[in-house]
């Protein structure tokens, strides 16, 4: 059996190679060459890196020049006749004082909010909670008066929900 499949893989290699050396075309060249085979072009895309915000200590965003805006959302700033602050995308009426702002719509603008940790304090004690006479209770983290309650206030919610469409609806059809 292990000669059978010596002699296989022998006669499989020797076909392969036959139309690289031995067969030949009517003008006498082979009928194939190894230079007819060519590798798949595997070249990575030409992707370009967004532009990283710079932390270089200051708080706010730096202020942008015309040259900065390429590839950015451009935005303006401006107070209207009333005194309130207009941000538009279209510039302002002539005569209007504004400043012009380019974000990148794939940079993260919002500040992070840091939320203070608080420590217990040691003469705080926790309260002891009352144990109940019912053995499902300590089964169930939900006993069954909250669970009323839950459903009270999801009726609730609803009620209100739709007293809000009822708002919206007769605001859309005045």
């Amino acid at each position: 059996m292990k000669l059978f499949v010596k002699l296989m893989i022998a006669a499989l290699f020797i076909a392969l190679m036959l139309p690289f050396t031995v067969l030949k075309d009517k003008d006498g060249d082979t009928l194939m060459s190894f230079s007819d085979f060519s590798l798949p072009d595997i070249s990575m895309p030409n992707i370009s890196m967004p532009d990283l915000p710079s932390f270089s200590g200051s708080k706010g965003p730096k202020p942008s020049s015309d040259d900065d805006l390429s590839g950015k959302d451009i935005f303006y700033k401006w107070y209207d006749s009333e005194g309130n602050i207009q941000f538009t995308t279209e510039p302002p009426p002539d005569g209007v004082e504004y400043t012009r702002k380019g974000f990148d719509p794939d940079a993260n603008v919002i500040q992070a909010v840091e939320i203070p940790v608080e420590e217990p304090a040691a003469e705080e004690t926790k309260p002891v909670q009352e144990k109940s006479a019912d053995p499902t209770d300590n089964v169930n983290p939900y006993s069954a008066d909250s669970i009323k309650k839950l459903f009270e206030d999801t009726k609730n919610i609803e009620k209100l929900l739709n007293q809000r469409a009822i708002n919206q609806q007769s605001a859309i059809n005045q």
